[in-house]
């Protein structure tokens, strides 16, 4: 087996980590703990700028080396793997400056990028130097949601019709990402024609950028499916999904169980998951890296496909500060900036 020399750039809080929107996370710690249980990596260092959290990863994980700049790191430590996990408006000049330092592959965090003219960026970044790119929408492996894609792949509920879901207060992009994936995962990741969104955003800052009190995106896949987010309420409670077909529906329930009602009736469903179900989906993340490096095709999770998955919340957040559909794709987009900045720079100028 190969062993890959690997880094972590933003390891995370040190300490416990908070929920609170917009505060410090410890989503570092779940890559660090993937990268070392894997027999094919050897993590050799980390950067992050506050020295506490990089000394308190340090000491958790016995990493012997740690930077504040992480540039420094990629020149000194040359790892082949770098998983990154800081907020988007990093992500795209770290993704540059690690495939022009020679890393092979990167797992990077989700939301991925943060302005519509870093798509074809970081295309151009993918072509010019090879470099593959896994994002973390690890649930994509998970049982549930793997069952209920193959039961709309089964005609279970008809013709697609409608995706919906609410968030609770949450926004379109941090959290709101996982689920604008899923719902392209559910249809196969069919492209999507257009996209429509409104914000309210007002004072609200946090992961670097303004961030909306409430907003929801509307799009259009191209078979005529729809998809709904409400960044911000709940919808119809306790389920979190609804997933609506010409001859019927399914309802998930946070993400252990479902309700199916078509026309043999209601069946309830809670798929099988393993004992350590969340490192199983982090595990076949990197798995999945690895074996496109070793020469396998693209996964499910390469940045070619999800990149489409980043490209909803952009185009809604777009939408909302220029009052008009975006059609898809964004590529020769040239708004260069977190689209909610517009917004936010127009209602304090009220």
């Amino acid at each position: 087996m190969t062993l890959y020399r690997a880094a972590i750039i933003g390891v995370g809080k040190a300490g416990q980590s908070t929920a609170e929107k917009g505060g410090g996370h410890q989503i570092g710690y779940t890559h660090s703990r993937t990268l070392k249980e894997n027999p094919g990596i050897a993590l050799a260092a980390g950067a992050d700028i506050n020295a506490e959290n990089l000394a308190a990863w340090q000491s958790k994980f016995d990493v012997p080396s740690g930077y504040a700049d992480y540039r420094e790191m990629l020149r000194v430590e040359r790892p082949e793997v770098v998983s990154i996990c800081t907020y988007a408006g990093l992500h795209r000049q770290m993704i540059e400056d690690c495939a022009r330092a020679g890393v092979k592959g990167i797992l990077c965090e989700k939301p991925f990028l943060a302005a519509p003219s870093e798509i074809d960026a970081v295309r151009g970044i993918i072509e010019e130097t090879g470099v593959k790119i896994v994002v973390a929408h690890i649930r994509r492996y998970h049982p549930v949601f793997i069952r209920v894609r193959d039961l709309i792949r089964s005609g279970a509920i008809g013709r697609p019709l409608l995706f919906s879901a609410g968030i609770p207060h949450w926004d379109l992009a941090e959290w709101g990402s996982h689920w604008l994936d899923m719902f392209r995962f559910f249809n196969d990741d069919i492209p999507i024609r257009w996209v429509m969104g409104q914000a309210r955003v007002r004072g609200l800052r946090g992961y670097g950028h303004a961030m909306e009190d409430h907003a929801i995106a509307y799009w259009e896949f191209e078979n005529g499916c729809k998809g709904f987010v409400d960044g911000g309420e709940a919808l119809t409670q306790p389920f979190s999904m609804i997933l609506t077909g010409s001859e019927g529906e399914i309802r998930l329930t946070g993400e252990k169980s479902f309700v199916i009602n078509n026309a043999s009736g209601r069946t309830e469903e809670t798929p099988a998951t393993g004992k350590d179900a969340w490192s199983d989906l982090w595990r076949e993340t990197l798995d999945s890296l690895l074996l496109w490096m070793a020469g396998g095709a693209e996964p499910m999770l390469g940045a070619r496909n999800v990149i489409q998955s980043c490209e909803i919340y952009l185009a809604a957040y777009l939408s909302a500060a220029i009052g008009d559909r975006v059609d898809l794709p964004l590529s020769g987009s040239t708004v260069a900036e977190w689209p909610l900045e517009i917004i936010a720079r127009r209602h304090a100028m009220k």
